[in-house]
């Protein structure tokens, strides 16, 4: 049995509903990298529910949230037979000063495993011709609202990304476990706290000597902290067999970037145009 957990609280706070859609997309792009009996159709969710009810305006967004859940459920043919709910998450004082928690969804995706030796691990691996690609399964803009980056500058943001067509998510979902099955994945990693950078970087950090050259000049968005930091759900695949790849993505009409290649040594490379980052991947383990 395979398990994973998504949830996006700082995003539901600028939006109730991409907050709820992105919960459930990081939890299905955590278990997509286990091959599922039945894809997409055999994972379940359970919905757990913490909530500062009965306060001005959040009955209504909690309204809007589950409703959020409800419908992306139904659109991606899976369902959410269980769950929980704490629904008085409000903290008071003898000072009548009071304190909410902001309102989450955390989501528990779970499926039968067909096939253990199939897993995918979250590492880069040192093999000749064998590129790093890109889905942006969101197939939103890239935004900082409701990000990591915008927690370390004190911020929430007024624009969050959320899962903008279901069935490109679904389709997406259901090419990568085929992709899978295939045997045609070296790795994998899906993209939510800490961005497109983190995801990378962690890739790199379970290998001495490992890095990867990555150039993002193909992606539709001139600013690179937006691609670096902004939390669109998506997964980076590094495949054995690029044309196997791209003839089982473009019959799902999956868009896909090849953005880099694995380096033999502990540094992370980026290219955005003119710009160009070089990252210490055995400094930045350490922190």
């Amino acid at each position: 049995i395979a398990t994973s957990i998504g949830h996006a609280p700082v995003s539901a706070l600028i939006d109730p509903v991409a907050g709820s859609r992105n919960s459930i997309a990081e939890a299905l792009t955590n278990i997509v990298f286990a091959p599922m009996t039945d894809n997409l159709k055999g994972v379940s969710m359970s919905a757990n529910w913490m909530w500062p009810c009965r306060n001005r305006g959040e009955d209504a967004r909690l309204f809007d949230a589950v409703t959020g859940i409800s419908e992306f459920a139904i659109s991606l043919g899976i369902n959410v037979p269980t769950g929980k709910d704490s629904l008085s998450m409000t903290q008071k004082y003898k000072d009548g000063s009071m304190v909410n928690a902001p309102g989450t969804v955390i989501i528990s995706a779970v499926g039968e495993c067909s096939d253990i030796n199939q897993v995918v691990s979250p590492v880069l691996q040192k093999i000749d011709d064998a590129p790093i690609i890109y889905i942006n399964l969101s197939q939103d803009n890239y935004k900082l609202g409701g990000s990591s980056f915008a927690q370390t500058l004190n911020k929430v943001g007024t624009n969050t990304p959320t899962i903008k067509d279901s069935k490109f998510f679904k389709n997406g979902f259901n090419a990568i476990q085929n992709l899978i099955k295939s045997s045609l994945v070296e790795a994998g990693h899906d993209i939510s706290a800490g961005g497109m950078i983190t995801s990378l970087l962690e890739m790199c950090f379970a290998e001495l000597q490992l890095g990867a050259k990555i150039d993002f000049s193909s992606l539709n968005e001139k600013n690179l902290t937006k691609i670096i930091f902004s939390e669109n759900s998506g997964v980076l695949l590094q495949v054995n067999d690029l044309e196997k790849v791209d003839a089982i993505l473009s019959e799902n009409n999956i868009t896909y970037h090849r953005i880099g290649s694995v380096l033999e040594k502990s540094e992370l490379q980026i290219t955005h145009f003119k710009s160009k980052l070089k990252l210490n991947i055995n400094e930045l383990r350490d922190y």
